[in-house]
């Protein structure tokens, strides 16, 4: 059987799609310096997913993008990433 190649989707994503999921993290998402409360990457894609201009990601797409931001995760090595983000992001205030 030949090997499976590893599915471009799961990664990349159209470049319209790219910049409005860049551009909603920019607007939505403050960073914080301390580790007070990490959000998960999961928890913060389908935030996203659920907002106005959101639509479906995977999270391998969503960690990409927050790195392209300017985050960096408390610890690559789980599933999904945790983020120092703060907690008066404006899309973070909306979810409580």
């Amino acid at each position: 059987m030949a090997e499976r190649k590893k599915d471009m989707s799961e990664y990349e994503l159209p470049d319209k799609q790219k910049k409005a999921l860049d551009n909603w993290i920019t607007l939505n998402i403050l960073p914080q310096k301390t580790p007070e409360k990490p959000y998960a990457s999961y928890a913060l894609k389908l935030l996203f997913e659920e907002s106005p201009d959101g639509f479906f990601i995977t999270n391998p797409q969503f960690k990409e993008a927050m790195i392209r931001c300017g985050f960096s995760p408390v610890n690559k090595n789980k599933l999904n990433w945790d983020f120092r983000v703060s907690l008066k992001s404006p899309d973070l205030k909306k979810s409580k």
